[in-house]
């Protein structure tokens, strides 16, 4: 399992680096399961929206740390 963790400053392009990496996820395996973990549930359901418009939203899981615990 891969896992990346994008950190830097707000206005930096980390929502869109993370949607172009799920992009380049699921174009080479469309099955896979993709996994994104956002701070809060405000910044997941924006992101949530974001990856919908860029039409990648089937496949990925979006949550908080909390709403992941115990998945594994």
């Amino acid at each position: 399992m891969l896992v990346e963790l994008f950190i830097s400053p707000p206005a930096t392009g980390k929502t869109q680096r993370c949607i172009q990496k799920v992009q380049s996820v699921l174009s080479l395996r469309p099955l896979s399961i993709v996994w994104v973990v956002v701070p809060d549930r405000f910044q997941a359901a924006g992101f949530r929206s974001r990856l919908a418009e860029a039409g990648w939203a089937i496949g990925v899981r979006v949550g908080t740390f909390g709403d992941f615990i115990g998945v594994f």
